[in-house]
């Protein structure tokens, strides 16, 4: 008798060990599957993060390398910008002078025509 009890201890003891070795292994597998998941959504946040790294790196050269020629090419151009831009503001001036001098003719072509009348 003592064999049968001691047989049948050792089966439940066995069986609880295997169904909590089995709920561990469940634990284990559903947490590895989460960390895997997180893992490779953090790779593909680091790949576009260095893809958009690479791109900015691109760009910023190119301007590096197109800066100088855009700078020479402004200070060819600037004084041409200047001298117009002095062009306009003359002009301007002159416009408003032949305004004030036609405003005056005008004044003094109904002057003259007032009298006559």
């Amino acid at each position: 008798m003592k064999t049968r009890k001691s047989h049948r201890r050792f089966a439940a003891l066995f069986t609880a060990g295997m169904l909590l070795f089995c709920a561990c292994m469940t634990a284990f597998t559903v947490m590895r599957g989460s960390l895997d998941f997180q893992r490779e959504d953090l790779n593909r946040s680091l790949e576009t993060s260095y893809g958009r790294e690479r791109k900015q790196q691109a760009e910023y050269d190119q301007v590096s390398e197109e800066l100088p020629l855009t700078r020479a090419e402004l200070e060819e151009t600037q004084p041409l910008a200047d001298a117009a831009a002095a062009r306009v503001t003359q002009l301007k001036a002159e416009r408003k002078q032949l305004r004030a001098e036609k405003k005056a003719l005008e004044e003094a072509l109904k002057e003259e025509e007032e009298p006559h009348e």
